[in-house]
């Protein structure tokens, strides 16, 4: 059988009536073009899923910076996504032939409830030159169109989540700094964070909030609730006195936060698995180092259960800001406040992290 094949082919190139030579003359330039035509397509496929990447990055980078700077303007947030898009487009110019892409960037605010909704899209159209076969075809360029379309609210929650406050309420919490005790402070800076969350979720359906404070020992708790007036009452109360020893609060914390009947709350409740947050705060050192040693351990244990720990270090000493700055999921999720104003402006901060909406594509 193979030998009849190869025998076949022989006499075929041995043939010198011209039929073969005929055929190929003709065959071989559509063969040309065709395979010329199927790179043009592919390229133009990977072209158009770059293009696409880059329009929902940058709708997407844009509507959460919207969401989450509301003194930024709509012009300065259309040139933030010009430049996000140049900057996931540079690497991709030089891979196409003669490749150019024109961008148009629309924001519209859209009131809903008192609450802005951001609609970022973002519509890149590219044209590529073909090449020089396609030209016998009638064509030289290939005109490509993508749309990423975006949109955040500010101030809505969307996402259901779990915060358990870890606050010291030593004896230098009874301290004067700015004029002011740090306990007072302390009590002002919770009072913002719980009023963010009041605002973004109204009907208490997404948020469930409660704390623990330390001295020597853990001195009391609130028990995590849909009602962020019990933890206000609770810190409010709170006097200062006493050594410091973290340990037993931050396990609270962790236990509580991360617990299964806590998150089924929120699946029995809204359908949705719960973010977990800690907000670990200190103004001092623990009085033993043992007590550093243990609340480190229990860090670990909630960073590594998926639980975000936030810190917050209130005019505190080295060593004090040395574990808080350890416990952090991050260095972002360290606060470092060295005054009054500082230690109002990181709960903010908090609150607004943990309320603000997942930006999500539309399109």
């Amino acid at each position: 059988m193979a030998r009849s094949m190869f025998g076949k082919i022989a006499d075929l190139l041995s043939n010198n009536q011209g039929n073969f030579a005929i055929m190929a003359s003709l065959t071989l330039p559509v063969v040309i073009i065709g395979a010329s035509l199927a790179l043009d397509t592919t390229d133009a496929l990977s072209m158009k899923t770059r293009m696409q990447n880059a329009a929902d990055s940058a709708a997407l980078a844009t509507s959460t910076l919207l969401s989450q700077d509301e003194n930024l303007s709509v012009e300065d947030a259309k040139a933030f996504a010009a430049t996000f898009l140049r900057g996931q487009m540079e690497e991709d110019l030089p891979a196409f032939s003669n490749m150019s892409v024109t961008p148009l960037i629309t924001i519209t605010p859209v009131k809903d409830n008192g609450n802005t909704i951001w609609q970022v899209a973002v519509s890149l159209s590219g044209t590529k030159a073909l090449s020089p076969m396609a030209h016998l075809m009638g064509r030289s360029d290939i005109s490509v169109g993508v749309v990423g379309k975006s949109e955040s609210a500010s101030g809505v929650i969307q996402g259901a989540f779990s915060m358990a406050l870890v606050l010291d309420r030593s004896g230098s919490m009874d301290w004067d700094l700015d004029g002011q005790r740090k306990i007072d402070v302390l009590k002002t800076a919770v009072g913002g964070l719980l009023d963010q969350f009041e605002t973004a979720d109204p009907g208490h359906n997404y948020v469930r909030v409660g704390a623990a404070s330390y001295n020597t020992y853990m001195t009391g708790s609130q028990k995590l609730s849909w009602k962020p007036k019990k933890t206000r009452d609770f810190v409010n109360a709170l006097p200062a006195d006493g050594g410091t020893d973290s340990t037993e609060a931050f396990n609270w914390a962790y236990t509580n936060v991360n617990s299964t009947s806590e998150t089924k709350k929120h699946t029995d409740n809204t359908g949705q698995e719960p973010q977990k947050f800690i907000v670990f705060m200190t103004d001092g050192d623990n009085n033993y180092s043992a007590a550093d040693s243990s609340t480190r351990i229990l860090c670990d244990k909630a960073k590594d259960a998926g639980v975000e720990v936030y810190t917050v270090a209130f005019a505190a000493p080295t060593r004090g800001k040395q574990l808080l700055s350890y416990c952090a999921t991050s260095s972002e999720h360290f606060y470092d406040a060295e005054s009054s104003a500082d230690l109002i402006a990181a709960f903010k901060s908090i609150g607004k992290q943990a309320s603000q909406v997942t930006s999500r594509l539309t399109q």
